[in-house]
């Protein structure tokens, strides 16, 4: 029975299992492996690709920040604003006495609006200025604090007569903004 001579049929059927088997082992062993790290090298690729475009996002907002950071350290120093801390009131109390010294203004301080981490507070302000010159100048000083500010509804106009011979009235809001930590 050792030496049994397999038959015509015998050695098709041999055959064709030997090439089953050789096809099922590459399968198993070579095919599904190398396909499923191939799916997993293009996830892995997607990845990738999606950390670099968010990394070169971040780069071009670092960029754009570090050129307006040079922009505004190449002004002139008096053109240089900043936000102070919040609650400034007093700071601006005293800034207003010297602004408006000689004058009496009437000032109205709004409350203070929080949207995030900066707060906005309205001042409105009405003066007598004896000038055009006088007016301009209280409104630079106004505007020149060095604190974040913009001057809104500015109107000038003169108590009698007109604007190059007389007194003068002027009235605004300005908006100063204040870091809230």
């Amino acid at each position: 029975m050792l030496m049994h001579s397999f038959t015509k049929r015998e050695k098709i059927v041999i055959f064709v299992l030997a090439i089953a088997l050789v096809i099922g082992f590459y399968f198993i062993v070579i095919h599904y492996p190398v396909k499923t790290r191939l799916e997993e090298i293009a996830i892995e690729k997607t990845e990738v690709e999606d950390e670099t475009t968010i990394s070169m996002a971040v780069l071009e907002n670092y960029k754009k920040m570090k050129d307006e950071l040079e922009e505004i350290l190449a002004m002139p120093e008096d053109k240089l604003t900043f936000m102070p801390e919040f609650d400034n009131v007093e700071t601006l109390t005293l800034y207003f006495n010297t602004v408006f010294a000689g004058t009496a203004p009437n000032l109205s301080f709004s409350s203070a609006s929080i949207d995030g981490n900066i707060a906005s507070r309205t001042i409105s302000f009405n003066f007598t200025a004896g000038s055009y010159q006088e007016a301009k100048n209280i409104l630079t000083l106004l505007t020149g604090s060095g604190f974040r500010c913009l001057m809104q509804n500015v109107t000038i106009s003169p108590t009698e007569g007109d604007v190059a011979h007389n007194e003068l009235r002027v009235s605004g809001n300005i908006v100063f903004y204040e870091l809230v930590k």
